[in-house]
């Protein structure tokens, strides 16, 4: 499947109305504002990105983005057609068009502004957790209660990703480049021995491996779901690979 980047219906001069009633229509524009995402997804110079970009925060862009992500989270990334979101949200087609020019920055968005982005960069200053006082370990907590916190959204990306299917397999290829980037940076800063041991590069894929491996093991039912609690197991697994990296004592 290729990414949906078509222009508007034929005959649908007007890309800040929206069809069907009290919708609210697309008529928020903001002539600086754009999407918040920078995709690189090229559009015809006539096509729907020559129109002012819509604001951000407008109503009709929420509602875009909630009814996107409930109906991929239903139909996969490729069953949910652009004509099929804009019937959803009594908007035509054009109109959706205005908001979103591609089904790419349409799934870009619904991970920025909804808050999916948990892989996108580990945080330099990861959330603390108790009984756990290696740095490695707090930062591997931290990305695996991170992914578990958005979940359904997971499963629908490797879902799709496993499916071969083009958009979420792009976006999902930038998202893991970004954060095995930043895993390796937060290597080479913080544990020069690894550095010198496997090189950056090498622990970070390992590393990376390891968190997509929990999570396929917890979705796939490998570990007991009957009373799991995913805390423990976020920091279970991360102190066990922290122990495993620990640095060699001194001799």
């Amino acid at each position: 499947m290729k990414i949906d980047s078509h222009s508007p219906e034929p005959g649908s001069t007007d890309t800040s109305t929206a069809g069907g009633a009290g919708n609210g229509g697309g008529s928020g524009r903001d002539g600086g504002a754009n999407s918040g995402v920078n995709s690189g997804v090229g559009v015809g110079g006539n096509g729907p990105r020559a129109a002012a970009a819509p604001v951000v925060g407008s109503p009709t862009r929420r509602r875009i983005l909630e009814i996107a992500l409930s109906l991929m989270s239903q139909r996969g990334v490729d069953g949910t057609s652009m004509r099929d979101l804009a019937s959803a949200c009594d908007l035509n087609v054009a109109s959706l068009y205005h908001y979103f020019p591609s089904k790419r920055e349409l799934l870009e968005a619904v991970l920025v502004e909804e808050g999916f982005l948990p892989m996108h960069a580990p945080s330099t200053n990861p959330r603390q957790y108790e009984n756990i006082d290696s740095p490695l370990a707090q930062l591997l907590a931290d990305i695996l209660v991170s992914m578990f916190e958005v979940e359904d959204f997971v499963r629908l990306m490797v879902g799709e990703a496993i499916r071969a299917e083009s958009t979420a397999r792009a976006v999902g290829l930038d998202l893991f480049t970004t954060f095995q980037s930043s895993i390796e940076e937060w290597i080479t800063e913080n544990r020069p021995d690894l550095v010198e041991r496997a090189g950056a590069a090498g622990v970070a894929r390992m590393l990376s491996a390891m968190v997509v491996g929990v999570f396929i093991e917890h979705a796939s039912g490998a570990i007991d779901d009957g009373n799991e609690d995913l805390l423990a197991l976020s920091l279970q697994r991360a102190r066990e690979a922290a122990e495993i990296l620990a640095p060699p004592s001194p001799a």
